[in-house]
């Protein structure tokens, strides 16, 4: 995941990332797809990012670039 992102800043009020239990799924389903936690962290990250804007001009490239690494 890029450093540049604050992990705390952006997931931990999500109940995916705050409730054990929830997490725990999350990593379970994550582990039986192949597909990195950071992936998802990064995706909604980047998500959450721009949520405010009207239009989120570049996200499709971003997530195109973060969901190139399970290629």
């Amino acid at each position: 995941m890029d450093d540049s992102y604050n992990e705390e800043t952006y997931l931990n009020d999500l109940p995916l990332w705050a409730d054990d239990q929830a997490r725990s799924m999350l990593e379970s389903v994550c582990e039986r797809h192949q597909v990195p936690m950071d992936v998802i962290a990064e995706l909604v990250m980047v998500q959450r990012e721009r949520q405010h804007q009207e239009r989120a001009h570049g996200i499709n490239l971003r997530f195109e670039e973060i969901l190139g690494r399970l290629e």
